[in-house]
């Protein structure tokens, strides 16, 4: 039985492979070692119970090191992705360091087809310390491969490959998101596998990142597998929404929020929904429900989550750890159902530019993209976000105005853009099978016994 050391350096990818079907999937296939921060390991503990799976504790070995190659010389040197919209925002909120500003400059000095991630990524092969610690790992368990969720796009995922590359391992990264390549490619890491969502990524990585087709797999979405499945203790409409204090026979809408710092006026718009929906601008009384991002700042939402407003509910995405690892929020299996309950008992959703939009498709959701004030409009040229503009599968509202009036529409006739909602959802999702995961350890399986 060949081994696969497995990285995993958040709550957003333990959510992942430790509370879906994949980590049950590939110690079935394979001996399989986790390197993961010691709370992930301590929170699933009771899911890490197999004779094929070796639990490590793990942190970065080099942060200082990362930080300087990530943090700076990449972000600030390379400019081959400049022509993507997410790049050029993010530019304008992070060029405020005055080290990234002189790096800037002096990046004007080189031809821009010089100073690409392919070259930085052999340098950091080249002058990356080694790690006497994973060489330990390595010369004790023998990997075949080292998996890591994206392609260097976080310090712990981009240190695993490297030191992979330094020990002369295969690579692959699995369950990295739909917009990473187009908004993570300063930090991108060549790995020898992709495993990705659908043909879409799959295309920007032969066509953008120079992947032979033959190197990148098209899975599904492993984290959407959950929605295909009939679950223990699920929940039928009335039920689930008086579990939250919520009105069975009035419509629900959803409110889901984003990363702190891409739209921080969501608070604000729930006030303003509340304060419309007292002045009786609905037909009837609908129940909002507030679904926060992993990585929301909760402090906007105080306000609201003990006021005993009727018809509101407001609540975290999982499970409130108490260390930081780029979220505190992990998502367990009972965390996932709340979740699918949630999209399938809504009436609509409202969010801006949030992958929840596609999960809203699944359930033929129609789905309100805030589009106010002026400065947010850029983010509906993201080359990722872009295509479901174009398709017209989703509303976006100019105004709070708009946002009403749409709510409203979609009340009378939820069957609105359902065919442009299908059309996405066949162009972006696929698969309907809940197999994603094994689609996944099965391609592994392959290019591992070939």
């Amino acid at each position: 039985m060949k081994t696969i050391f497995l990285f995993i350096p958040n709550y957003v990818y333990s959510s992942d492979f430790l509370c879906t079907g994949f980590i049950r999937c590939l110690v079935s296939r394979f001996r399989v070692v986790i390197f993961a921060p010691e709370v992930i390991l301590e929170s699933n503990k009771l899911r890490l119970q197999s004779p094929n799976l070796v639990c490590i504790k793990w942190e970065t070995q080099y942060p200082r090191f990362w930080n300087l190659f990530g943090r700076y010389l990449r972000y600030s040197l390379i400019r081959k992705y400049d022509f993507e919209p997410v790049i050029q925002r993010n530019r304008k909120k992070g060029m405020k360091d005055w080290r990234r500003k002189i790096l800037r400059f002096f990046s004007y000095a080189f031809p821009a087809a010089w100073l690409t991630p392919d070259l930085f990524f052999k340098l950091e092969i080249l002058l990356a310390p080694k790690s006497k610690l994973f060489s330990e790992y390595a010369e004790k368990y023998q990997p075949a491969i080292v998996v890591t969720p994206t392609p260097g796009f976080t310090h712990f995922d981009a240190e695993a490959i490297v030191l992979a590359k330094k020990s002369h391992l295969p690579t692959a990264a699995i369950d990295f998101s739909w917009d990473n390549l187009h908004n993570g490619g300063p930090h991108f890491r060549r790995v020898d596998y992709l495993i990705v969502w659908n043909k879409i990524i799959k295309n920007t990585a032969v066509r953008e990142y120079g992947y032979p087709e033959n190197r990148v797999f098209v899975s599904g979405i492993m984290r959407f597998d959950h929605y295909f499945k009939k679950q223990p203790g699920e929940l039928s409409r009335e039920e689930f929404l008086k579990s939250k204090n919520l009105d069975p026979k009035e419509k629900l809408i959803l409110i889901t929020t984003v990363t702190k710092g891409n739209y921080p006026n969501e608070h604000l718009l729930l006030k303003d929904l509340l304060e419309a929906r007292e002045k009786n601008v609905f037909n009837g009384f609908p129940n909002i429900l507030v679904r926060m991002h992993p990585k929301e700042e909760v402090k906007n939402f105080t306000a609201f989550l003990d006021a005993g407003i009727r018809g509101l509910c407001v609540e975290k995405a999982g499970k409130e750890k108490a260390v930081e690892l780029g979220s505190n929020i992990e998502m367990d299996e009972e965390d996932l159902l709340n979740l699918k309950h949630t999209l399938e008992y809504c009436d609509l959703n409202i969010n801006y530019l949030s992958t929840i939009t596609l999960e809203a498709f699944v359930f033929d959701r129609p789905v309100i993209n805030i589009n106010y004030p002026p400065e947010y409009h850029l983010g509906y040229t993201f080359s990722h976000y872009k295509p479901l503009i174009e398709m017209k599968s989703v509303r976006l509202a100019y105004s709070f105005e708009e946002l009403i009036n749409d709510i409203n529409i979609y009340f009378k006739n939820p069957n609105l853009e359902h065919r442009e909602r299908q059309a996405a959802f066949e162009k972006y999702i696929k698969f309907s099978d809940g197999l994603s995961y094994k689609r996944s350890v099965d391609f592994l399986h392959s290019i591992l016994y070939k």
